[in-house]
């Protein structure tokens, strides 16, 4: 079963990457990514650093509210693993098992573990999504793109409004519980209403949510400035209010688990997107790849600390088993 999602997700990632090259065509890509500016790369990473530093003191901030006191630059180490994974597994969430596991080997209590990276994620979702609705709006009234967003804002703000009444109303979630009651193992259901209750609590916490909050929307909009670097980098003007509406949606399209880190449905939303409001289809494509090309790049501290930590720990089944032999 594992293997066939994988070659279902190697299809698609494949199948809309070859989509893609065939119809520009491979030399004008190339073309397009050799006219970049490395100034405005080097901007681009610097968002997107800057963004996971502040991402750690986010989740960091979230560990300490649930009782976990791990040291900063420790949690540090564990965001970046995770970044990095999240950059090369099945989807871009791929990453988010790893801070779990971190977490769990650190503290032995998997609600926390669980909890504080589905909070971290789902604040990140939610600000981006209010971004949107925002920037969509701003669009509409004051017209700053040639594009007509009024469904789409509809749909954005629908979805925001979901995700409020998930976090503070018990309510909505009664069908669901009752569901995993009737089908699903005892334990399972009682470990998921520990790690809800926690998720639930923590939309009470007024100063500390708000705090979060705004944290959250300077990693997100960091985040979502370094997709209008790498657009710059390629010359392409247009106001940056139009990647606060469009970034979301792409990010969120990615998040499906239909493929490797994204790659493909990202491309292919920002083709169609940033399409919508003029610019043409290889710059729109190579807009997003840089934009990925910028992010792995940003995570490449987590490769070193996941081979460092791995190798450390090599050394020291080596020198046990050494050890044994002896004894």
């Amino acid at each position: 079963m594992f293997f066939l999602l994988r070659l279902l997700k190697f299809t698609v990632s494949g199948g809309l990457i070859i989509y893609l090259l065939n119809r520009f065509g491979f030399e004008k890509i190339i073309s397009e990514l050799g006219t970049s500016d490395i100034g405005w790369l080097v901007v681009a990473g610097l968002f997107f650093i800057t963004s996971h530093l502040a991402g750690s003191v986010q989740w960091w901030a979230l560990l300490r509210w649930e009782g976990t006191r791990i040291a900063w630059p420790r949690v540090l180490s564990f965001y970046f693993v995770g970044l990095f994974f999240n950059n090369f597994l099945i989807s871009n969430l791929g990453g988010d098992f790893f801070r779990m596991m971190d977490i769990r080997r650190s503290t032995q209590n998997t609600a926390a573990a669980v909890s504080t990276v589905f909070l971290d994620r789902f604040l990140g979702l939610f600000i981006l999504s209010g971004m949107a609705v925002a920037a969509s709006i701003f669009i509409t009234a004051f017209k700053a793109a040639p594009v007509r967003l009024n469904g789409l804002t509809v749909l954005l703000a629908a979805g925001w409004l979901m995700m409020i009444v998930f976090l503070f109303d018990k309510r909505l979630t009664s069908p669901f519980a009752r569901l995993m009651k009737k089908w699903l193992p005892e334990n399972f259901t009682l470990k998921s209403r520990e790690i809800y209750l926690i998720i639930h609590h923590f939309g009470r916490q007024g100063r500390l949510l708000i705090q979060l909050l705004g944290l959250s929307c300077v990693i997100q909009g960091l985040r979502i400035l370094a997709h209008y670097a790498a657009a710059r980098s390629l010359g392409v003007h247009i106001s940056p209010v139009v990647f606060f509406v469009f970034v979301p949606i792409i990010a969120m399209a990615a998040a499906l688990p239909v493929s490797f880190g994204g790659v493909g449905l990202r491309e292919q939303m920002g083709v169609i997107l940033l399409g919508s409001v003029g610019i043409p289809s290889v710059q729109a494509f190579s807009i997003e790849f840089l934009a990925y090309l910028t992010a792995i790049v940003s995570s490449l501290p987590g490769l070193f600390v996941f081979a460092v930590r791995k190798r450390v720990v090599l050394l020291k089944d080596d020198s046990f088993q050494a050890k044994g032999r002896k004894s």
